[in-house]
């Protein structure tokens, strides 16, 4: 194959990459209009549960190629990627969020790409490159910048679930090196749909013991706030988790877990299109995350 077509499906590839981060960014940086909505309906394990629910079922017309495709021997591994890497984060965030303010988990959340990369180093022989140790620190200070100096900003937490929160992002680190390590070669698609199963079969008993029914009976904000809840699950869980699971079977994990730091330039972009005065400090930030980005990738294994 010539140097010319080497190039030009290398440059394709980073582009398919660089859109699916994007993509999974934007999806993501909308579920939290998507929760802010639910929960004026809705207690938050009572979201988690629909989120669950809604993504589960979503994703059942790919089950049987799930059983095609998944070899039994991965099964393990694929439920240690549901459980830590969607199911215990999706009800502990809400739980953590009653105690902590939105900017701490905000901040929290930017550290899951440091906490890949440290356990990937670790625990799962990735090679440790400065490069993307730069890079991970540079958007790290990019998005906490964007948390911090945001307008009426508040920082505030109980240490109880302050530690709660913490666990998310060694939770998603764990699981994209688990997945990145173990799960290669599986088609995304059925992939996801039999994580999602494994999830969705707790989360039917969990629908009644969280009295879901009875908030849509007795709340008349309920049945407002359903249609959020469920498209929080299709696209926040089923869609934006396939798409997550493409890209970091297709990248490098480093430049896969920046998505959580995309996530706030997503209410920064927002804010510009809807002609908000958006200051230094916020174009600092965002040219930071994107440097971080950018030398996270320039480096391959």
């Amino acid at each position: 194959m010539s140097i010319e077509r080497l190039t030009l499906n290398s440059n394709r590839d980073k582009a398919i990459n660089w859109a699916l981060l994007v993509v999974c960014a934007i999806i993501w940086g909308f579920s939290y209009f998507l929760i802010k909505h639910a929960l004026l309906g809705f207690k938050p394990i009572q979201v988690a549960d629909l989120r669950m629910l809604a993504g589960g079922i979503t994703l059942l017309p790919f089950l049987y190629l799930a059983f095609k495709k998944v070899p039994i021997n991965k099964y393990i591994y694929v439920f240690i990627c549901s459980i830590i890497g969607s199911g215990i984060p999706i009800y502990l965030y809400p739980l953590a969020q009653t105690h902590i303010s939105s900017s701490i988990t905000g901040i929290i959340n930017s550290l899951t790409p440091l906490c890949t990369y440290l356990i990937g180093v670790l625990f799962f022989r990735l090679p440790n490159k400065k490069m993307k140790l730069m890079g991970v620190l540079v958007g790290l200070v990019g998005a906490v910048s964007l948390i911090l100096f945001k307008p009426q900003n508040e920082l505030k937490a109980d240490i109880f679930f302050l530690c709660i929160a913490l666990a998310v992002p060694f939770m998603y680190g764990l699981s994209s090196n688990v997945l990145k390590k173990h799960l290669m070669g599986i088609p995304s698609l059925p992939l996801t749909a039999m994580m999602y199963f494994m999830l969705l079969i707790p989360s039917i008993p969990l629908f009644f013991i969280a009295e879901v029914p009875h908030q849509l009976k007795t709340v008349p904000l309920a049945k407002e706030a359903l249609p959020y809840a469920l498209l929080l699950g299709v696209f926040g869980t089923a869609v934006a988790m396939s798409l997550f699971n493409i890209l970091i079977q297709r990248a490098h994990i480093m430049f896969a877990a920046s998505v959580t730091y995309l996530m706030p330039v997503v209410a920064i972009v927002l804010g510009i299109i809807d002609k908000e005065n958006i200051g230094w400090h916020e174009y600092l930030g965002l040219g930071l995350i994107l440097l971080g980005v950018v030398l996270m990738n320039r480096v391959k294994d």
